[in-house]
């Protein structure tokens, strides 16, 4: 008896993809694509695009902001280098070295390399070795690096809720006036009330 082993068909040779001259293939337009949009600042990881993270905002060192009343409100992160009077409420807030804050900061984290004058309520306060502080900090979490300022009194805060900052103005509340009081009648009443209605003369003593 004679056994023959069974010879596999031979695979066929792959196609090639032929591209034709000056056109590019489809992933590497689509890299070069995208390559340019990030240095345009358009969509892709590069400049000006969000990713998912918060907006920045800047206050510059040739900035100042003054009043009675002040609230400003970040709702992404806020780096403040100018000097600043009045309220600050943001999701991450940067006081730069150069900044003067007066007034109380409200915010989920802040790092402060400048002057703050005023209560910090955060989840996490960073004191860089520059920052002046002069307030009471409420926080989860405080760090004071070597050489910082810090005049007041701290406290660990437990309830979020507590220092949560405000990022949203607060609803404005119409009170209505009262209603004018109806005219007094010119006969039949006192200054101190109204006298009881009479049906017959009135006849005085």
């Amino acid at each position: 008896m004679v056994f023959h082993r069974k010879t596999e068909p031979a695979a066929p040779p792959a196609k090639a993809t032929v591209v034709p001259a000056g056109q590019k293939p489809v992933a590497q337009h689509l890299a070069q694509q995208n390559m340019a949009a990030q240095m345009s600042g358009g969509y892709g990881t590069g400049p000006g695009h969000n990713s998912g993270q918060f907006e920045e905002s800047l206050i510059g060192s040739d900035l100042s902001i003054e009043g009675q009343s002040i609230t400003i409100r970040c709702k992404g992160t806020l780096r403040l280098n100018g000097n600043i009077q009045g309220d600050v409420h943001s999701r991450q807030l940067d006081v730069g070295r150069d900044a003067i804050v007066t007034g109380s900061i409200t915010a989920e984290a802040v790092d402060v390399h400048g002057r703050v004058n005023g209560a910090i309520l955060s989840n996490k306060v960073v004191l860089h070795a520059t920052a002046e502080v002069e307030g009471d900090i409420s926080a989860e979490y405080l760090s004071i690096e070597q050489g910082a300022s810090f005049d007041g009194r701290s406290r660990r805060v437990r309830d979020p809720n507590e220092i949560a900052p405000q990022t949203e103005p607060a609803a404005v509340v119409s009170i209505a006036k009262p209603a004018a009081a109806p005219a007094a009648a010119a006969y039949g009443e006192h200054f101190n009330g109204a006298a009881p209605a009479q049906t017959g003369p009135v006849t005085y003593s």
